[in-house]
């Protein structure tokens, strides 16, 4: 009489099996948890008629610190769409914290607003907004106040909500 255990097949593809079932349970509770991180970290996904997230859905922050620019003495327009156009925007590496279509520090309109909204709350500098606008000014007198006082290192300046930047460039150094 042959038992069924002496069988070294029989042995063989039982554990097979075994090892099977595990590796897809695994796998599947791997994608639940997956899942579940990605769906309690994530904001709405915009609908087909939008390009980006709802701004009431953004999340932690949401600051508007305002930029004139004066250069060679002269008042000068902050571009609308810096961030959003992708000729003016120029600076990826904060990308994935902003919404579709844009990056964290933008402006809309030519008014000198720059928009930060931002899925992480943290700091954000004038260099970084300006990098993304693709602005290079190591070539140039740049003279920086923020409410009227005198900023030497603008480009680690953090932005702050309703502050007045007003940027003075000269071109002939």
């Amino acid at each position: 009489m042959k038992q069924k255990d002496q069988n070294p097949k029989s042995k063989l593809g039982k554990s097979s099996k075994k090892i099977k079932g595990f590796v897809i349970a695994g796998a599947l509770i791997a994608l639940a948890v997956g899942v579940s991180l990605v769906m309690g970290t994530k904001l709405p996904v915009p609908n087909s008629t939008t390009s980006s997230v709802p701004h009431d859905a953004m999340g932690m922050m949401h600051i508007h610190p305002h930029l004139s620019l004066v250069i060679d003495g002269k008042a000068a327009v902050v571009p609308a769409n810096i961030g959003i156009d992708t000729t003016l925007w120029n600076f990826h590496t904060l990308d994935s914290y902003g919404m579709k279509g844009m990056t964290v520090l933008h402006t809309h309109k030519d008014d000198g607003i720059i928009h930060v909204e931002s899925y992480k709350d943290q700091d954000y500098t004038l260099g970084e907004f300006l990098a993304i606008w693709g602005i290079q000014l190591d070539n140039y007198k740049v003279k920086v106040t923020v409410d009227g006082n005198p900023v030497s290192d603008y480009g680690n300046h953090v932005l702050k909500d309703g502050e007045q930047i007003v940027m003075e460039i000269t071109t002939n150094k």
